[in-house]
């Protein structure tokens, strides 16, 4: 009778959280009981705090509703995803992964859910883990900028920007019609379909001075892929050409090239003396200079000529700034 009642108490909250009205009578006849049981059930909801209320408004005759914003607190998790949300949360507490803030508010609201011996894993789990970061740009000025910038997203509305790019001596402030928040190498990015000319572009979200959300809508297709739009790119810049790259690394240092996906076209060969030879596809050279330029002696490119020209050139030129 119990384990019955209890199936009853869990679908009534689930009915009347929904769009159709329920009144006590459609309430006993939906469960094939007494208006008195019905009566006795919602007497039990309210005594465990949930918001139960009749609106004489809903549906003919009025009906029972919960609150909208309320949820059922019960939520099913095992012991690996509590030790998940907790190294997470440790990774946006030490601001390893900024803009990401609330996480830790989720977290303490989970806390007061779940069982005592998960609510105890993840703060026991708080000693076992520590982030040191990593290396993404400052954001620390952001949060409100990624504030609007999500409510724009969500309420599909276009948004006027003021940005101010190393790149360039002057600020602009274009008006732009945002698609998608991307997290790529070190930095936030913000994919847009710019107004002035139609196109699809990136804009790094720490450079916006200003955002502000337009009282006009998203008119463009919404729908895109990421990967498509980026192609090859060693991170977020596309060039004009795929390229196919052949670099070597030593011996001292191949393993260790290894251990890491460096780009989704990646592929590593051993050789038998130890050394390494990464072959991909990218598109453009001027990202991947960079990266190669990183390893110094331990790396050469052998593939493309125009890649190894471009690394020999900097390399030469870091030279000339040490000779003096």
């Amino acid at each position: 009778m119990r384990g019955k009642r209890l199936h009853r108490l869990l679908q009534l909250i689930a009915i009347l959280r929904g769009p159709t009205s329920y009144n006590a009578r459609r309430l006993a006849e939906r469960f094939g009981c007494s208006k008195r049981n019905i009566h006795r059930d919602i007497a039990v909801m309210e005594l465990a705090g949930i918001p139960i209320f009749h609106d004489p408004d809903f549906g003919q005759g009025g009906g029972y509703r919960i609150r909208s914003d309320w949820w059922f607190p019960q939520v099913g998790l095992t012991d690996q995803e509590c030790l998940d949300l907790a190294v997470m949360s440790q990774i946006v507490e030490c601001r390893a992964i900024p803009l990401l803030d609330e996480v830790s508010a989720v977290r303490d609201k989970l806390l007061q859910t779940l069982p005592a011996k998960q609510a105890d894993l993840i703060r026991d789990s708080a000693e076992l883990f520590d982030v040191l970061g990593l290396q993404l740009a400052d954001h620390s000025h952001c949060r409100k900028t990624m504030a609007t910038i999500q409510a724009a997203l969500l309420a599909g509305r276009q948004i006027k920007v003021i940005y101010r790019s190393p790149h360039e001596k002057k600020v602009v402030r274009p008006q732009l019609q945002p698609l998608r928040v991307i997290l790529s190498g070190q930095a936030w990015y913000l994919l847009v379909q710019d107004c002035r000319d139609a196109q699809k572009k990136l804009f790094r979200i720490a450079r916006f001075q200003a955002v502000e959300m337009l009282d006009k809508p998203i008119t463009c297709q919404r729908s895109i892929s990421i990967r498509e739009f980026l192609g090859n790119a060693w991170t977020v810049h596309r060039g004009d050409r795929d390229w196919h790259i052949e670099i070597e690394f030593t011996a001292e240092i191949a393993e260790i090239v290894a251990e890491t996906k460096h780009h989704p076209t990646q592929e590593i060969e051993f050789r038998k003396d130890g050394s390494a030879l990464m072959r991909c596809c990218v598109s453009g050279l001027e990202e991947i200079q960079w990266f190669v330029l990183g390893f110094g002696p331990r790396a050469r490119v052998l593939k493309p000529k125009e890649l190894a020209d471009r690394v020999r050139e900097l390399a030469e030129q870091t030279v000339k700034r040490y000779a003096s």
